[in-house]
């Protein structure tokens, strides 16, 4: 077996291999204000976003939004808490931001996990208590690319990343603001007081608009309302933004056979399911925060983020936790089985018991289930690994997934970077056994994944660690990329190319036909969202 070749390990798009020595902010400065309603996207507008036209790091920002009203009791769950970040703290010249090689991904996350902090160190002589259950009291945004699996599982490598982003990027920001939907509290920090007095005074003069309640009802939004949303709020802006040359990497019938390779696998004992992805490419003068706030506004979910960086910018509406870690606690939340939406509330709910009653996705859905169990079994204490949530239905724009929740207690010798080791990457878009269907992936499917299927989320100083899945992301390139593969820029507009990836898990009696649909359907909020009608979605 080919695995891991140098060319591959040394392989960096990094501004810098190793970065800065970690110097983490000894102190935050707080201000907390009432959040009046406004959502992730409207505060990220207000604070950071007029900062991405600046180059380089100095122009990275991060939203990590959930949204600001969904089902009843569902915000308290999971979508309680929304974080806006600008960009990396500088700290004698150089900026904290770091993208470590494959090889040396973990080690690194294992260095940013002792580096916490009691509460009390990071809040000293704030006038106003800061809440302990605030999700993000300062540390490290970032994402890890699918092929981190490289540097925890020996796989072979055949072929090389296209994709201009690095495998890890991860950095300090120098501030940012948490929104507490639930508890209606904005809490702004910086790492100087001057700082957080301007991000105070900017919040205080922003017009209170009220853009989150287009939302509507969040999670149990359907696609009659996208229709709606993007005729009503973004018509005109879409007749001027163009996208086109949409293109898939494989074709229908190319697709089907690639399930059928991976369903001899299956027949031969190999596995028993593999999650088998296609890519597509277009290309659009739409600016990638239009494209985030449209494909939020149609397909709302509780781990959206948009990431805007010197290498492109990630926009992802997933609605998979991968794992999350607080106080010991570790929770994972699978997600396996899908139907789309239906147009009345009948029809939905007849979609929602098909789901329920369907033989095949149930087991699936188990056996995945089974896996998360096991991945957490590896590093948890032993008989505390549990399932609270068991084949519950979670709506989405276009689509209603079967969704678990599986919990365990880390004990205090393991790691945040082995417990990400112990699950990376989620065994729903690989299958299961993990190892081995990942090594079927690579052979089957024509490109690397790069960031998709990967994740992305925070780690904060206290040691509390929220990542998702990669899912329902779009990636795209710089503004001030270079066009030179053909995209028209003939009127002066920035031209951006635009991937995105979508799958399907395939089992031993899985028709390719039906898998094509499917991964066809999950990809319509995405499509619709860059200005696809739904016929040219398909």
């Amino acid at each position: 077996m080919a695995v891991w070749p140098k060319a591959a390990k040394g392989r960096n798009r990094e501004m810098t291999t190793n970065g800065p020595a970690l110097s983490p902010c000894a102190r935050y400065f707080w201000r907390s204000h009432p959040l009046a309603n406004r959502s992730g996207s409207e505060l990220f507008t207000t604070l950071f976003l007029a900062d991405t036209s600046l180059p380089g790091a100095t122009g990275i920002a991060t939203l990590l939004e959930s949204p600001a009203t969904s089902n009843p009791g569902y915000e308290t769950a999971l979508a309680r808490y929304s974080i806006c970040a600008g960009a990396p703290r500088l700290v004698q010249h150089q900026r904290q931001m770091w993208t470590p090689a494959l090889g040396e991904v973990l080690p690194f996350l294992n260095r940013l996990s002792q580096l916490s902090s009691p509460v009390a160190e990071l809040m000293a002589n704030e006038s106003e208590a800061i809440p302990d259950e605030l999700p993000f009291l300062g540390g490290w945004l970032g994402w890890l690319g699918y092929d981190l699996a490289w540097e925890i599982e020996r796989l072979p490598w055949l072929k090389d990343d296209r994709l201009p982003f690095p495998v890890a990027f991860w950095y300090e920001p120098a501030e940012f603001v948490v929104l507490d939907h639930r508890a209606q509290r904005l809490w702004l920090a910086a790492d100087t007081a001057e700082r957080v007095e301007l991000l105070s005074r900017r919040v205080l003069a922003q017009p209170f608009l009220g853009q989150n309640a287009t939302a509507s009802d969040g999670l149990s939004t359907n696609e009659d309302f996208s229709s709606i949303y993007i005729e009503e709020k973004y018509s005109q802006e879409m007749l001027d933004w163009k996208t086109k040359h949409l293109t898939f990497e494989t074709d229908k019938a190319e697709f089907q056979q690639a399930v059928a390779k991976a369903k001899a696998h299956i027949r031969a004992g190999d596995v028993f399911q593999v999650n088998h992805s296609l890519r597509f490419q277009a290309q659009t003068t739409m600016p990638s925060w239009e494209v985030y706030k449209t494909l939020h506004a149609i397909n709302p979910s509780p781990f959206a983020s948009y990431w805007h960086t010197p290498w492109g910018q990630v926009v992802s509406c997933s609605p998979e936790r991968l794992v999350h870690l607080e106080d010991g606690v570790v929770q994972s939340r699978p997600i396996a089985g899908t139907r789309p939406r239906g147009n009345t509330p009948t029809i939905d709910q007849r979609y929602a018991q098909t789901l329920l009653s369907d033989p095949k996705e149930c087991a699936e859905h188990i056996m995945l289930v089974d896996l998360e169990r096991n991945d957490l079994g590896r590093v948890c204490e032993w008989g505390s690994v549990q399932v609270d949530e068991l084949m519950v239905i979670e709506r989405y724009s276009h689509v209603m997934h079967l969704v678990s929740n599986v919990v365990g207690k880390l004990p205090p010798t393991v790691s945040a970077a082995q417990l990400v080791a112990a699950l990376f990457p989620g065994g729903t878009i690989t299958g299961c056994p993990k190892v081995r269907c990942m090594e079927i992936i690579e052979a089957l499917e024509p490109v690397r994944r790069s960031l998709f299927y990967g994740s992305c989320g925070y780690l904060d100083r206290r040691g509390r660690l929220d990542l998702n899945i990669l899912i329902r992301t779009l990636l795209l390139t710089a503004e001030d990329a270079d066009t030179s593969d053909g995209a028209d820029t003939s009127d002066g507009e920035v031209t951006h190319t635009v991937w995105g990836q979508v799958g399907a898990g395939i089992v031993a009696d899985s028709q390719p036909a039906h898998e094509w649909r499917e991964s066809l359907q999950k990809a319509k909020a995405q499509l619709l969202a860059l200005g696809l009608s739904a016929t040219e979605v398909g």
